[in-house]
């Protein structure tokens, strides 16, 4: 297991869930400084993506069909629950988060991680699932990648295509596709590449090497990168979550200097073992999709308290994130990792020889 991606996994869950937070604050505490804790965390998911699929696949002889299955083993059961749920809401007049108008399509799309606007946003029913449409996308191309035998060709194969694509974005296509599928924050996900082909070619660092001293080097840039971006952003009238080649710019590079921080750290020995940051790390996907459902619901109870300013917004918080990190707790055990288990044996028979298993997965 690799204990820093862990963490790592279960922090960017909670910086999306701050950012989601500042929705239902009010105006004690200003929205816009909310959004680049969205932007860290999505981006330290796009990273980690790309990391993981390359070292996980990088020391097995995996066919492209047995990848796709896992993958889909992994994220499709828990997702379409949550979204099934949201789904049954919605039509029984329960008004969930973000679903204002629902239709038959929407919920076919949502289920098939196809991108289509809805409300001005182009997101599926169970809105943080737009990360998840480029999540399948990048099963998809990383599969062809599956046919590069050497793991070197396969990485700059990799940047070639994401490079290509946000390029291609650049021409003026018309078509939601065409925009969705070529927009720059797809170099996150090579970035992440580009850390899995370093992580397992050069191994523990030699004897001597500074570790704490390089990593800490990194957080810091990492660190110049994110206030240089927010104070850019207010300067300019912007919001700070950036669009366009400025976000993999100025998140992407941040996210990718802190995955790879984690990782340098692992490699020399240095871990960090929080019980229950670990736990939560395992459970990060299903608090994803459930915690702007818990928000939306706290929000809606602490309203008939007689409460106001910051102590209400302390109460979404303490009751939201509560809520949100036991029931992906319980997503998670009872749902997610059994059903995992049980379609990965029927789709696959043969042993996983992963030590990564449990700490590599998307």
């Amino acid at each position: 297991m690799l204990y820093n991606l862990q963490i790592l996994r279960a922090l960017a869950a909670y910086l999306v869930f701050v950012t989601h937070f500042g929705l239902y604050a009010g105006p004690v505490l200003p929205r816009p400084d909310f959004l680049a804790f969205g932007a860290a965390g999505v981006d330290v998911f796009f990273v980690l993506s790309g990391f993981i699929m390359f070292v996980s696949t990088g020391g097995r002889d995996e066919g492209v069909g047995a990848f796709l299955l896992r993958r889909v083993a992994r994220v499709v059961p828990v997702y379409w629950l949550v979204t099934l749920a949201l789904a049954s809401m919605a039509l029984a007049g329960l008004k969930p988060i973000g679903i204002v108008e629902f239709r038959p399509d929407y919920l076919i799309q949502s289920l098939l991680f196809l991108p289509f606007s809805r409300g001005g946003y182009i997101e599926p029913l169970n809105s943080v699932g737009w990360t998840l449409n480029y999540e399948m996308f990048f099963y998809v191309v990383f599969a062809g990648l599956l046919l590069v035998p050497a793991l070197g060709q396969r990485a700059v194969a990799a940047a070639g295509i994401f490079l290509g694509l946000t390029l291609l974005g650049l021409v003026p296509v018309p078509g939601l596709y065409w925009a969705y599928y070529t927009k720059p924050i797809l170099l996150e996900f090579a970035a992440g590449i580009g850390l899995g082909y370093a992580y397992l070619r050069l191994r523990t660092p030699p004897a001597g090497f500074p570790v704490r001293r390089a990593a800490g080097t990194a957080f810091a840039a990492a660190g110049l990168l994110i206030l240089g971006g927010h104070a850019a952003a207010f300067a300019f009238g912007v919001q700070p979550e950036f669009s366009g080649f400025v976000r993999p710019l100025v998140w992407g590079s941040a996210a990718t200097l802190v995955v790879g921080a984690m990782l340098l750290l692992e490699r020399g020995g240095i871990r960090l073992r929080s019980p229950w940051l670990l736990s939560q790390g395992n459970a990060s996907y299903s608090f994803y999709l459930v915690h702007n459902l818990m928000l939306h619901a706290t929000s809606k109870v602490v309203s008939v308290l007689p409460v106001s300013g910051l102590t209400r917004a302390g109460l979404i918080f303490l009751i939201a994130f509560g809520a949100s990190a036991a029931l992906g707790e319980a997503l998670f055990r009872w749902v997610e990792a059994p059903m995992n288990a049980i379609l990965r044996r029927r789709f696959d028979r043969r042993p996983i020889p992963a030590p990564l298993r449990s700490a590599l997965t998307p």
